[in-house]
């Protein structure tokens, strides 16, 4: 009951202001009521900011992207494609004039590119056709055509124009591709590797490069070959774009045809052009066996800067920048002594700085390289920024940024020109810090209700396998209270290769947790991307090893230093090779008391027979065929009389990673050993759970499975 007010009393303006605010938890219809922020690219006048925004609705199970156009003279934004499907991957044309889409609203014709007038009245028309999609869309400098990518089925028992000749309108059925005996045939029949890719048969279709031009709509295939163009695993975000006169476009594809599940050769080739047509044979810029991507042009048109890799074979290598010299044919690498993956490169417009994103401690964080001197400046700090683009004449940037309480929203970064600091890591060589930037957030499209309580990150540093310095956080509860205690989840990420971020994710949401009353815990181990390289390479064929004594000793940390933690009351959760730790935990330790092991692997030899990616398994446990003894080594299967604790699996039928068989055998030993165990199982996923329904089942167990081992 709320207390009387003495007659004659009278309260503060400010108390008369001020309004209570009955603080609740995160909820997954929090989540789902999101709208997430993606694909920001600026005009060229930069006047404005084309993004995407997409919804997802777990009651009807559908996701709905539409773009956005953000005013930066007045702040407004609005939608401009308001119409039904969904709408992706926005593109200025360079004069301007137009903005280049994808957009699947025609059913039939599935995923197309579609052009839109700008700053001039029009509607948006549909420019492709055909089977094969959209995707990668770089416009010609002189705005009058587009290269992209499409998907096309290359089979020397299926042509594609003759298959549409003879059969107008309709599509080409399984049997029609593999050239079955019986057109009522489900059957597939391969003859190498690599036939399946994460989730989906791939079904003799190749990624090629097609060339349109915008006035005609006349199209061609510029790499009509048995190859995909650009690679479609080790590929960066964008790996087509024209040069500076448009004479030339420089593409991204791994030549190795006869290798392709056991090679990471991705490397960048120039193709001449005339027209919408390719003249004479690609040009191979970079030389190296290891993997290449992300070529962009200099503003004068006399370098191709890209990333590239050291060593063959390794997907998890150090990303450098190196810069192509297109008159001498000589490259040199930018970053040959800046320990960290260089990603996302962007010169800036007088071609005397590039711009890059790293992980750096649990962040993304941009810096700029001078390509002269070589100086390094760390531009942000302590803000992750998984995005970011230049504002032409400007000097000035967006920035999709977020934390563990924030989603996604884009900011105006405004970068001082500081001269570069060198500062010790704890774990790596000197690496350049704080540049100094000037933030200001420009949408809140991320916006979670203000009655919604979430603590931030605590950071902490712990001596792991062998003294090595590592990093991990921890995350109270909303309804923390001094004096009492609290279960707690210990959570390890992918990868190995990885790197738990302070972001909001929204497959594995901390907030999601912390909001039932649990202390989340997560560290990042040897194997983990952001402390330098040699700290990733210390998890390679060591699986259970260092990487799990890092995990084990963090989990000791916690429990020494945060006294509101309740020890008898621990889970612990993880997926791909967190999963595969869940399963190693299973064998090797009494301190949890119930486990949740997503997409984890159970016997070594069986998974590395069954993978697609083979270059993964043969640089982690050894080349096929590789001794028993190698594969098994850090094999879960082998500790099977060990396994007591609770377990929770799930798993993907449509896993081509971790196959479902990985899964399965680890639920079937969990029984035998009449260990407490469910499986939570989906037909219709792969090595993540997308769907909006799926994902909201997959919250609902995890938490009830939670809450009957540690409440």
């Amino acid at each position: 009951m709320a207390a009387e007010v003495k007659k004659g009393s009278t309260k503060s303006s400010r108390e008369k202001k001020k309004k209570s605010i009955r603080k609740r938890h995160l909820t997954f219809q929090d989540m789902m009521d999101i709208h997430r922020v993606s694909s920001p690219v600026v005009s060229p006048d930069g006047q404005y900011v084309a993004y995407v925004t997409t919804k997802h609705d777990h009651m009807e199970n559908t996701t709905k992207s539409t773009i956005r156009l953000l005013d930066l003279t007045t702040n407004e934004s609005k939608i401009i494609t308001p119409g039904p499907g969904s709408h992706a991957n926005p593109v200025f044309s360079p004069n301007g004039r137009y903005l280049a889409f994808t957009s699947n609203r025609d059913k039939e014709e599935g995923n197309q590119l579609w052009i839109m007038p700008f700053k001039r009245p029009g509607e948006a028309w549909q420019l492709t056709k055909g089977g094969g999609g959209a995707s990668q869309i770089a416009w010609d400098p002189d705005s009058k055509r587009i290269a992209f990518t499409r998907q096309v089925v290359v089979s020397p028992y299926f042509d594609e124009k003759d298959f549409a000749k003879k059969n107008p309108g309709k599509k080409p059925e399984r049997a029609d591709i593999y050239g079955l005996s019986n057109p009522k045939s489900s059957a597939r029949m391969e003859n190498s590797l690599l036939f399946r890719h994460w989730d989906h048969w791939r079904d003799r279709k190749r990624s090629h490069v097609f060339v349109v031009n915008t006035e005609t709509g006349k199209m061609n295939d510029i790499t009509p070959w048995d190859i995909d163009v650009p690679h479609f695993s080790l590929g960066g975000s964008q790996d087509i774009v024209f040069s500076p006169d448009g004479k030339e476009l420089a593409v991204v594809y791994n030549p190795d045809t006869d290798e392709l599940a056991r090679s990471t050769n991705s490397s960048i080739f120039t193709v001449q052009l005339r027209g919408i047509y390719s003249v004479g044979k690609p040009k191979r810029i970079s030389r190296t066996e290891a993997c290449d991507n992300s070529p962009r042009y200099s503003p004068d048109g006399k370098y191709i800067l890209y990333l590239g890799m050291k060593r063959p074979k390794y997907e998890a290598d150090r990303m450098r920048i190196k810069l192509y010299n297109r008159k001498t044919g000589r490259t040199k690498i930018l970053t040959e002594d800046f320990d960290r993956s260089a990603s996302e490169p962007v010169f800036s417009e007088d071609g005397q700085f590039i711009f890059f994103l790293s992980n750096h401690r649990m962040r993304s964080t941009l810096f700029r390289i001078h390509i002269r001197s070589g100086k390094i400046e760390q531009l942000t700090h302590d803000t992750h920024n998984p995005g970011f683009r230049l504002i032409p004449g400007s000097g000035n940037l967006i920035v999709q940024r977020n934390s563990t309480t924030e989603a996604d929203d884009l900011y105006l970064l405004k970068v001082k020109g500081m001269e570069p600091i060198l500062k010790p890591g704890p774990t790596s060589k000197k690496i350049p810090v704080d540049a100094g930037s000037l933030s200001t957030q420009l949408t809140h499209h991320g916006f979670i209700p203000k009655e919604v309580k979430m603590n931030p990150v605590e950071e902490y540093w712990y001596s792991g396998a062998g003294g090595t310095l590592v990093h991990g956080a921890i995350i109270k509860p909303p309804n923390y209270r001094k004096g009492r205690k609290y279960p707690m989840l210990f959570i390890v990420h992918g990868g190995p290769q990885g790197m738990f971020a302070d972001t909001f994710h929204y497959r594995w949401n901390f907030q999601m947790f912390t909001s039932e009353g649990y202390v989340v815990v997560f560290t990042n181990p040897r194997g983990s991307t952001g402390y330098g390289q040699e700290f990733t390479d210390g998890v390679t064929r060591d699986w259970g090893g260092k990487a799990y004594e890092d995990l084990m000793k963090g989990l000791d940390h916690v429990l020494k230093h945060y006294d509101y933690i309740d020890r008898d009351r621990i889970g612990a959760a993880g997926a791909s090779f967190g999963g595969f730790m869940m399963n190693w935990f299973e064998g090797h330790t009494d301190l949890f008391k119930c486990l949740v092991s997503h997409d984890g692997i159970f016997q070594g030899e069986t998974m590395a027979y069954t993978t697609e990616e083979l270059w993964f398994e043969e640089w982690e446990h050894g080349k096929l065929p590789a001794k028993p003894k190698d594969l098994t080594r850090w094999s879960p299967h082998k500790f099977v009389k060990e396994f007591r604790t609770p377990m929770l699996l799930i798993h993907g039928e449509l896993d081509f990673r971790c196959p479902i068989s990985e899964g399965l055998g680890m639920f079937t030993a969990l029984q035998v050993m009449g260990v407490p165990s469910k499986i939570l199982f989906f037909p219709d996923e792969g090595h993540w759970v997308l769907k909006p329904a799926n994902a909201d089942v997959w919250y609902r167990t995890i938490l009830d499975w939670y809450s009957e081992w540690l409440k």
